[in-house]
């Protein structure tokens, strides 16, 4: 087999195979060239895939190729045979994408920008709009399935493989699933009447995602269609879970904000939560699978055991939710951070961010661009308009879920009489995150912010400088949030305070005023 493949790797460009340049799976070698990639399957049955057999493994390059086309029709270049006799083989040929525009790469080098998230989310849209539908694909959304699913996840990961990976994950997360799938079954087999159900792509890692002149969504699940169909729900919580885990908890949220611009749809927000738990338990199971695996040396296992305990870390999260009604108030001077903690809030806990930038840039529209402090859409008549636009969404938003995520200055007095009163007013609590950060600190962000022409906010150093000058700190009861660190740490710290507070508070909402 070697020989053949040292010939279709001259024939297509790639460099002569020696075991390198090489990535392995535990399902597939990939050999890459300067501009072309063969992978190839390995002869294995797990189970969920089966490709021991020449015929098998052609029937899975052929649906491979068929099915990442509605996405990337250009990247999938056909199926190329190889050997001769007994020793005949396949494999998927590819265009190689360029690494650095990988939005996995783009995530850790932090160039990840807004436009970027919109792209991905109206390519997915598009995507969804399109998908296969019908009687075939609906029974992987029903109840029924779903359940297995997870009584698969919980079987999977029992016995001495997982001792000190995720015992207490599962114990928190185990009698939540039941919860939800009772307290949510009505909603679930709306998704099925609703037509959310589709043939997706099943995989939407930032892995699978190339952000260059188009954006191309690529290595679909092809070998199982039970992995591949489902909820639009499930589908989106994937990626906004992946950018979660990768420490962009913030992106996550706008991910899942900008696909409901393309198409509303509140049933895929209040399962968010669900779902994101879902995918983050398969994804430390998937990494679980390798420490009980003997190609892998100890030091891949113990950095299989660390990504494993990390996901499921991500999934328990998702499932420490709020359980009382509560108004979440992210407030603090611009350039501080607070749009970012806000999203991130929302994402982890399921609520909705309602925020001053998103309502002036719908009130205003063109008329919202840069001005000077207190004029244009920032003006007194203005910004009153704002904040009871703000509260009004908020409160809907309240009404639906149980909660909701305000993000804004809040410098006026009037400002927090209003959202304390709209909260005490629905019985909720109010709870104060107050952001802050060295000056310093918040000019290189303004400047980095203006620079890629990021957020919605019109903020500069000049009116960052007038708010600090008149703005006065919330009172006792507040969490006082320092922003200069990482953002998960600083999303995490908030979202923990946020669940202690939801215990133990007391007492009115005049308390942080």
């Amino acid at each position: 087999m070697i020989s053949w493949i040292n010939r279709l790797a001259e024939l297509h460009g790639l460099p002569e195979w020696s075991g390198e340049p090489l990535i392995q799976t535990h399902i597939s070698a990939v050999l890459l060239g300067r501009d072309r990639v063969l992978k190839l399957k390995k002869p294995v049955n797990f189970g969920f895939l089966d490709y021991t057999t020449p015929d098998k493994r052609l029937a899975a390059c052929r649906a491979e190729v068929e099915l990442n086309s509605r996405l990337s029709p250009d990247v999938y270049l056909g199926v190329e045979t190889f050997g001769e006799g007994e020793t005949l083989d396949y494999g998927v040929l590819m265009k190689r994408l360029r690494r650095e525009r990988m939005l996995d790469e783009l995530v850790r080098r932090d160039e990840v920008t807004e436009a970027m998230i919109r792209d991905i989310a109206k390519t997915l849209a598009a995507f969804h709009d399109h998908a296969r539908r019908g009687p075939e694909v609906d029974r992987y959304g029903q109840l029924a399935a779903i359940e297995a699913n997870w009584r698969e996840n919980f079987e999977q990961t029992e016995g001495p493989t997982w001792t000190g990976v995720a015992p207490r994950e599962r114990a928190l997360i185990r009698p939540w699933v039941q919860y939800e799938m009772g307290q949510h079954a009505a909603l679930f087999e709306a998704r099925v009447t609703g037509g959310h159900i589709v043939d997706g792509h099943g995989d939407l890692r930032c892995e699978s995602i190339n952000v260059a002149e188009r954006i191309h969504i690529f290595d679909c699940i092809e070998f199982n269609e039970r992995f591949r169909c489902g909820d639009t729900a499930s589908e989106v919580a994937f990626l906004a879970m992946d950018l979660d885990a990768r420490g962009r908890p913030d992106l996550g949220y706008y991910f899942v904000e900008e696909y409901l611009r393309q198409r509303p749809d509140d049933g895929l927000l209040q399962l968010q939560p669900f779902y994101r738990c879902y995918r983050a338990f398969v994804r430390g199971k998937v990494a679980g699978f390798r420490l009980a695996e003997a190609e892998f040396s100890d030091e891949e296992k113990q950095a299989a055991r660390t990504e494993a305990v990390h996901y499921f870390d991500v999934a328990r999260r998702y499932a420490d939710r709020l359980r009382d009604q509560t108004v979440i108030v992210v407030a603090g001077l611009s350039g501080c951070g607070k749009t970012a903690i806000a999203r991130s809030i929302a994402g982890e806990l399921g609520l909705r961010v309602i925020s001053t930038d998103g309502v002036r840039r719908d009130l205003y529209g063109e008329a919202k661009a840069p001005a000077a402090y207190g004029e244009g859409v920032y003006g007194r008549e203005q910004s009153e308009q704002t904040y009871r636009t703000l509260l009004e969404r908020a409160g809907a938003a309240l009404r639906h879920t149980g909660g909701v995520v305000v993000d804004g200055t809040f410098a006026d007095e009037a400002q927090r009489i209003s959202v304390a009163k709209l909260a005490e007013a629905a019985g909720a609590r109010l709870r104060v995150v107050e952001c802050s950060l060295a000056p310093e600190r918040v000019r290189e962000r303004l400047a980095r912010r203006a620079e890629r022409g990021d957020g919605l906010s019109d903020a500069n150093w000049e009116i960052y400088l007038l708010q600090r000058a008149a703005y006065r700190p919330w009172g006792e009861g507040t969490l006082r949030l320092d922003t200069g660190v990482a953002l998960s740490a600083a999303a995490h710290q908030a979202a923990d305070w946020l669940r202690e507070t939801a215990v133990v508070a007391s007492g009115g909402a005049d308390a942080v005023l």
